[in-house]
């Protein structure tokens, strides 16, 4: 499990890191206005969550619970505006699948925190495969944030399920940020559901 999620933040970061060269590359097409002002210090904090799997309460030991989560983000978010910077909130999937109380609702509850907390974008991991087609795009439908993947495709329309990236500006620096879903899900989900999706192996192991 440990090995698991290392993997899965280093793929983020990889995402990240690649999208922030790219655009950096891209820099040289924009006006002074348009762009990042050179020699211009850039103040972002890049908070990160996976593998959240239901845990909308906290358990017996105080643990989890989005509550407790929203304390800390505001307070980050708070220290981080003081200083003149800006917060950029993700999550890199598994919401599904853990807690009982979570799953007959459709993780609903966990997805309308997610929104008041203010999450910008997530990343769909392996177990939003566990349902439906039709569970996951209600799921998505709840989101005031886009769930990012840019290598799954639904068979009978051969379109990607999702929006691949999003791109945010912050005093004109430009930050892309890009979704990935392991092409292992078509063996690790459930085989009445994987079949309906097509996973592209892009090159990146989580």
């Amino acid at each position: 499990m440990q090995r698991h999620l290392f993997s899965k933040i280093a793929a983020w970061m990889a995402c990240l890191l690649t999208a922030l060269l790219l655009l950096s590359g891209c820099a040289g097409w924009l006006t002074a206005n348009q762009g990042p002002q050179q020699d211009t210090l850039y103040r972002v904090t890049i908070l990160h969550t996976n593998d959240h799997h239901g845990r909308f309460w906290n358990n017996r030991y105080g643990e989890y619970g989005m509550a407790a989560r929203k304390t800390l983000v505001d307070r980050i978010r708070k220290e981080v505006a003081a200083e003149g910077g800006h917060v950029l909130l993700l999550d890199a999937g598994d919401i599904n699948t853990g807690v009982p109380e979570s799953d007959i609702l459709d993780a609903e509850p966990d997805i309308r925190a997610m929104n008041r907390i203010g999450y910008d974008a997530m990343a769909a991991g392996n177990h939003e495969f566990d349902n439906i087609p039709e569970v996951l795009k209600k799921q998505m439908a709840w989101m005031m944030f886009p769930l990012l993947s840019a290598n799954v495709y639904e068979r009978s329309s051969g379109w990607c399920l999702m929006q691949p990236y999003k791109i945010f500006t912050f005093d004109g620096l430009r930050i892309a940020v890009v979704g990935f879903t392991t092409s292992d899900t078509c063996k690790q989900g459930n085989p009445d559901v994987v079949g309906f999706f097509k996973f592209v192996n892009m090159g990146i192991k989580s």
